[in-house]
């Protein structure tokens, strides 16, 4: 009796399946943070028309935005890192709940910048993957977590314009600030009240079972370390070589199809939705079907090609249905290539350095997403917008040779016990 109320205190169950109680919680925090962000991010060049604000100062603004971005996330790992996960997404969340007032009150360009100050610490695709890395062991369980956490990503970004819409209607323009405003108080008590420390704090129970290693230090120093390790450069390679190329065509992309095809903020919605679905397919179902047939190596080479065929459409996006065929295989190939390629990034280092690893690779998307507005504006402007299809083709081919001819080594992948086990035998040593 004792050991089946333990079970359901510990799992939630839904017909056949089950899933722990913390992984659960922790993919309902990442949907909260992740609708707060986008709400931000989508509402801001809407306020920035409606303050008549220079195309120009939108582009400085937005290098600012990268910039704060790259600079934060080490600083953010390092808080990490000294404090804990806890703290570390206390001041995530707060930023974020700070970022969405000052957005909403913005009246002029100085308080447009003011607002963008908060963004050095929203760093919650790196945070949760991290607090995801401390409740499962590597391999399929986590390749499996982080694929679900890609499926709270679709589902955050279907419901960010019902938000905005329903927002809109109630509380004015920018109802939807307001709104997740308010919702960004939620993620302190579900953390606070649904977590317990045990679960991700490994140095308060976890040390019973296993000596901890010291923490490994968040600086310039330590990125270097990590990134010697066997097996890192190889995985960052195949993850952004396709990956950076999309970055660079996101940037632009909202700009040719209002340019091309007149595409309405109606239609924009309903594009938006449409790769909320396709995320929500792709990381909910995809990876984690893959991940039952198929071992990582075999999955990146999947993503790869998937992206192959995404950039060969890019190439010909000649009319808006294509869109159709673009975003369904360039989601599914960012799914496959990220979720894989990060879980297996926090597999060949230590635990104490996964905060390290997932900080360098969250700092390389934010360099490029950085420039990626002015560099791509320049090459759309010189070489046409098809351009961008060949050079992600070219790239994704350099990627697709690195997983067939440079296959990371199995013995690099480090071995854990699965979480279930591990808290058994703390619950004996305890007795």
């Amino acid at each position: 009796m004792g050991s089946e109320a333990t079970e359901t205190e510990e799992y939630f169950h839904f017909r056949s399946y089950s899933i722990r109680k913390p992984i659960a919680f922790s993919y309902i925090l990442c949907t909260l943070y992740n609708v707060t962000f986008f709400v931000q991010f989508l509402s801001f060049p809407y306020i920035v028309k409606e303050l008549g604000i220079s195309d120009t100062q939108y582009g400085y603004l937005q290098t600012l935005f990268g910039l704060l971005q790259v600079l934060g996330g080490p600083v953010f790992g390092h808080i990490t890192q000294k404090y804990g996960i806890r703290a570390a997404l206390f001041l995530c969340y707060g930023s974020t709940l700070i970022s969405a007032l000052m957005l909403y009150s913005a009246n002029d360009l100085t308080t447009l910048y003011l607002s963008r100050l908060p963004v050095f610490f929203m760093h919650g695709q790196q945070a949760h993957q991290t607090l995801m890395s401390l409740l499962t062991a590597p391999g399929k369980e986590r390749t499996n977590a982080f694929g679900r956490m890609g499926l709270t990503f679709g589902i955050s970004f279907m419901f960010t314009p019902i938000i905005q819409i329903l927002s809109g209607m109630v509380f004015g323009a920018r109802g939807a600030l307001l709104t997740i405003a308010l919702v960004g108080f939620l993620p302190f008590f579900v953390f606070d009240h649904c977590l317990q420390r045990k679960d991700y704090d490994h140095n308060h129970e976890a040390s019973t079972i296993r000596g901890t290693a010291p923490s490994a230090p968040v600086n310039w120093d330590g990125a270097v370390r990590v990134l010697k390790k066997p097996g890192t450069i190889n995985l960052l390679i195949k993850k952004n070589a396709p990956i950076m190329p999309a970055l660079m065509v996101f940037s632009v992309m909202q700009i040719h199809m209002i340019n091309s095809f007149q595409v309405t903020q109606e239609i924009s919605s309903m594009i938006q939705m449409m790769t909320g679905a396709c995320i929500m397919f792709s990381n909910g179902f995809g990876v984690i079907f893959l991940r039952k047939h198929f071992d990582e190596q075999k999955i990146l080479i999947f993503g790869t090609c998937s992206f192959l065929t995404a950039y060969v459409f890019l190439t010909y996006f000649n009319a808006l249905w294509l869109i159709c065929l673009i975003m369904p295989f360039t989601c599914m190939g960012m799914s496959l290539v990220a979720t894989v390629a990060d879980s297996l990034l926090t597999s060949v280092v230590e635990e104490n350095e996964q905060v390290i690893v997932l900080g360098v690779a969250t700092t390389i998307n934010s360099f490029v997403r950085t420039f990626a507005p002015a560099a791509s504006g320049k090459i759309m402007e010189v070489y046409g917008f098809s351009s961008f299809g060949m050079v992600g083709f070219a790239l994704s081919l350099v990627g697709l040779a690195a997983c067939l001819y440079y296959p990371l080594d199995p013995a690099l992948i480090r071995k854990e016990e699965p979480k279930e086990e591990m808290k058994a035998e703390a619950e004996k040593k305890n007795e």
